[in-house]
């Protein structure tokens, strides 16, 4: 890494916001307090955003300066967003699922004066930290909110064109999955360029309608808003609690996903249909939309089988894969689609395996990773076009060319013998014959290996039949790599427990550590080589 003194190039979005001021035709579709739902213009968007960016001006909060959002996806966390572009500040995008300590810790470290939150628990901690509040929603009392700031501004204000800007427009964590997250800046060329492509390839533009209700601090999130809000799409602002009803009533065309989800749905569409006469495909739409003209799934693996049956079932399912720091890495598409893969490399760019550890490496010229957020400033990365980039995944490449991440490089579990034990087959293979939601290897303390499986409430299966599935598996392996005990834990793991990144992977250390060390372990008897 070394701090960069060539010229940064110009950021492109403020043309993109000042050209929704035009815009009276394309909608932003939310639901404000549960209600139903409310519809907004891109034109009166970016006028109460211009507003939003007066108010933070007058904070204090202008070029060079970090702020903080911290919500739930809405119509208010996309006007925080919007209003520091056309602030010049630099916004940071904090989780809401994260631990408040966590999420004020990472406020305080990005040099954030000011915070956007919904969450009235977390308002006293940032204001303890000597953070400046902004409440996204109806606030508590002595705090002011969007909808108060948006209301103070003048006309001059709401239309005051954006100021040019260059180098980044906000700041990310990696995911944690392996360690703490770490913060990185992100420009917005590489993701607009992206998205160009994804529209060239899957062929979707002005008129086409995006469910978004994954927070919008996922940066693919972030990615899709910008690059819509360019093109002219329609928006859903959702979560998981109304997002089958917002996609039957408000009928998106476009659908960004992550497995987890996808799991939890082919969960509920079989617990429905269980003796009824309906039909699985039929089911599935009823959850998507008849609209529907793309699934985007990705953040994780998906089970091949479930991914099968979503095909199957004739839903337009694509499971996409990247990596926060490099960008789109592999695509399934509509030419090119296959269960169980990641797709073929980007077309864009090149991907290649390590000869000796089978490492994912890519050539990318869109790499996501703009710089590192310091406590001197912005340290820019400088990327070789030439260089194949590491993932710290491990995959293959089958004879027609379709991408398999078998899991992360650390995902090898070395056994006192020596031996190593690449864990990530072992555990889809057991989730999928117990039926588990999750399934992870631990080391035993007399060294064998250790299967926890976590459920759905109410999904465990009678002692007798789990016992038969994990033995059904362990006659598969190699005598080391086989199982000699599993426990059973009733639910999933959450993000609220640090057991899950913020985009609901697995953080393998701390799983160990809260359910691990506690389990309640059913040892097996060793199966016939």
């Amino acid at each position: 890494m070394s701090v960069v003194t060539t010229a940064p190039s110009a950021c492109e979005l403020p043309g993109v916001l000042d050209a929704m001021a035009g815009n009276d035709a394309s909608l932003i579709i939310f639901r404000r307090n549960g209600a139903r739902a409310v519809e907004v213009t891109h034109a009166r968007c970016r006028a109460e955003a211009g507003a939003l960016a007066a108010a933070l001006r007058a904070r204090g909060c202008g070029p060079g300066a970090v702020v903080a959002i911290h919500g739930a996806t809405g119509y208010e966390w996309v006007l925080a967003d919007l209003a520091c572009v056309l602030a010049g500040a630099l916004s940071v995008a904090l989780y809401p699922s994260a631990p408040v300590p966590r999420v004020v810790a990472t406020a305080v470290e990005s040099g954030c004066r000011t915070v956007f939150t919904d969450n009235r628990d977390a308002v006293e901690a940032f204001r303890a930290a000597g953070l400046d509040v902004i409440f996204l929603g109806s606030p508590p009392h002595g705090i002011e909110s969007v909808d108060e700031l948006v209301e103070q501004a003048d006309a001059k204000e709401r239309t005051a064109p954006a100021p040019a800007r260059t180098g980044p427009f906000t700041v990310v964590s990696t995911s944690g999955t392996l360690s703490e997250p770490k913060l990185f800046t992100v420009a917005a060329a590489p993701l607009l360029y992206t998205m160009d492509r994804f529209a060239e390839i899957y062929g979707f533009g002005r008129g086409d309608r995006l469910l978004l209700y994954l927070p919008l601090s996922h940066l693919p999130q972030r990615m899709m808003l910008y690059w819509g809000l360019r093109a002219g799409l329609d928006f859903v602002l959702s979560d998981p609690a109304h997002m089958a009803a917002d996609s039957a009533t408000l009928q998106p065309t476009l659908h960004v996903t992550v497995p987890r989800v996808l799991e939890h749905v082919r969960w509920r569409v079989a617990t429905n249909t269980r003796g009824e006469n309906v039909p699985r495909a039929a089911a599935y739409r009823a959850v998507f939309g008849d609209a529907i003209r793309a699934i985007f799934v990705g953040s994780a693996p998906t089970d091949p089988a479930l991914m099968a049956e979503l095909i199957e079932a004739d839903l337009p399912v694509f499971e996409v894969y990247g990596t926060t720091e490099l960008g789109m890495i592999g695509l399934n598409r509509p030419d090119a689609r296959r269960p169980g893969t990641v797709g073929k490399p980007i077309p864009w760019g090149e991907v290649r395996l390590d000869e000796e550890t089978r490492e994912v490496l890519v050539r990318t010229p869109t790499p996501f990773l703009h710089g590192r957020l310091t406590a001197g400033g912005i340290e820019e990365k400088v990327w070789d076009p030439e260089r194949f980039e590491p993932t710290a995944d491990v995959g293959e490449i089958d004879a027609d060319g379709f991408l398999r991440v078998l899991g992360r490089l650390r995902d090898f579990t070395v056994l006192p013998s020596g031996e190593k034990v690449f864990v990530a087959p072992i555990e889809t293979a057991l989730a999928v014959a117990t039926g588990a939601g999750l399934c992870q290897l631990t080391t035993l303390p007399e060294g064998k290996l250790g299967a926890l499986l976590f459920f759905e409430p109410g999904g465990v299966p009678g002692s007798r039949d789990l016992e038969a599935a994990v033995q059904g598996v362990n006659r598969s392996l190699h005598p080391w790599e086989r199982v000699r005990a599993y426990a059973v834990i009733d639910r999933l793991p959450t993000v609220e427990e640090g057991c899950l990144t913020e985009t609901t992977k697995p953080r393998r250390h701390v799983i160990d550590e809260v359910h691990g060390s506690k389990a309640d372990w059913q040892p097996l008897k060793a199966v016939p080589s």
